[in-house]
């Protein structure tokens, strides 16, 4: 009971603190003064920059047996349900594979009537050759002039592009992405100091990404479809051959009934049987292939590209200013009261000793 405290003596308490703050207002706006000014130097000094924007998906129904199976065990939550998913998270992080953003590292476009590679624009953008001011290294007047046979000072400056466009735990990159998990849409976004560069790198990730991703789903139909078609396309032509040379040889033999120009006549005619009936087989083969190849196809459709012109995007001032005032407030206040509790506490545990 002793230690309850009643309303009246709460009101006064915060009321002492109150005053307590109103007495140190030079505390509070020498304390808050430094959180403003950093605020308002971070909005003057971030650069201006523009988010581009790039949605596609993936279909990935193959229109087999097990696919419908999976389908119908989908939606009693039994199967299959995260596969899809997974995959899809599967297809974003390829997107930020050292395969990929080479690809587009070296991708050829042109910013402002200049053109050259992405990584030389963004070492270009982003000032890297004043980062590089002081290196001994060779890095001053650095830019790529070449894609393969990399030497260790290339592929030092290939890893830092790399981990500058996707960035880090404590770094944001260049590039992000993310997936709705109900629509199943993903989506790339760009955000640079160039408008030009922002659209070009989500174009770019794009193409690199959809070119490899279905080269390497299909991979294997691809080989049986080309072996296929080589094949078909060989008895082709030793069958076009073998009639061009029995129609030949009955021009050359008109009028002849000798026995050993009937048996070259009937081996000829053997051959054309036996290599049409090869050709029809293989035929009815190379049509299996091709339909196995389209049908495991994925099929990636791009909904929205991002469309000049941007919107540039720049720190808010005013916001800034506010947070500063606000952050810079609340710490001078918490300092303030703080300090007042503390000599309190040892005022009370003196006079307690005495």
């Amino acid at each position: 009971e002793e230690d309850e405290i009643t309303l009246k003596e709460l009101i006064l308490k915060v009321q002492e603190y109150f005053w307590e703050v109103v007495r140190n207002w030079k505390w509070v706006i020498g304390i808050t003064i430094p959180f403003v000014a950093f605020f308002l130097y971070k909005a003057i000094s971030t650069p201006v920059t523009y988010a581009a924007e790039l949605t596609f998906m993936v279909n990935e129904d193959q229109g087999g047996s097990m696919g419908g199976v999976g389908a119908i065990l989908g939606q009693f939550g039994l199967g299959g349900g995260r596969r899809g998913k997974n995959n899809l998270d599967k297809i974003l992080e390829l997107a930020k594979s050292r395969h990929i953003m080479r690809q587009v590292m070296f991708d050829s476009i042109t910013i402002d009537g200049q053109v050259n590679i992405v990584a030389n624009h963004i070492i270009h953008f982003y000032d890297y050759h004043e980062k590089w001011e002081k290196d001994t290294t060779g890095l001053k007047q650095f830019l790529f002039n070449k894609t393969k046979g990399f030497s260790k000072i290339e592929n030092k400056v290939m890893k830092a592009l790399h981990k500058k466009i996707i960035g880090s735990a404590k770094h944001q990159g260049l590039i992000s992405s993310g997936i709705n998990e109900d629509t199943g849409i993903m989506t790339f976004s760009s955000k640079t100091v160039s408008e030009d560069l922002s659209i070009q790198l989500c174009n770019s990730i794009y193409d690199k990404l959809s070119t490899f991703y279905i080269n390497t789903t299909i991979e294997k139909q691809q080989q049986t479809f080309d072996m296929m078609q080589q094949k078909v396309d060989s008895i082709k032509n030793a069958m076009n051959r073998t009639e061009y040379e029995l129609a030949s040889f009955k021009d050359s033999n008109a009028g002849l009934y000798t026995t050993k120009a009937s048996m070259r006549e009937i081996q000829l005619k053997r051959d054309v049987r036996v290599l049409n009936e090869m050709y029809m087989v293989s035929l009815r083969n190379f049509e299996i292939a091709d339909f196995s190849l389209k049908n495991k196809t994925p099929f990636i459709q791009l909904i929205d590209e991002p469309l000049a012109p941007i919107g540039p995007q720049k720190e808010s001032k005013l916001k800034n200013l506010v947070l500063g005032f606000f952050l810079g407030g609340f710490v001078a206040v918490l300092f303030l009261i703080s300090r007042k509790v503390y000599r309190d506490v040892m005022s009370n545990s003196f006079g307690d000793r005495l």
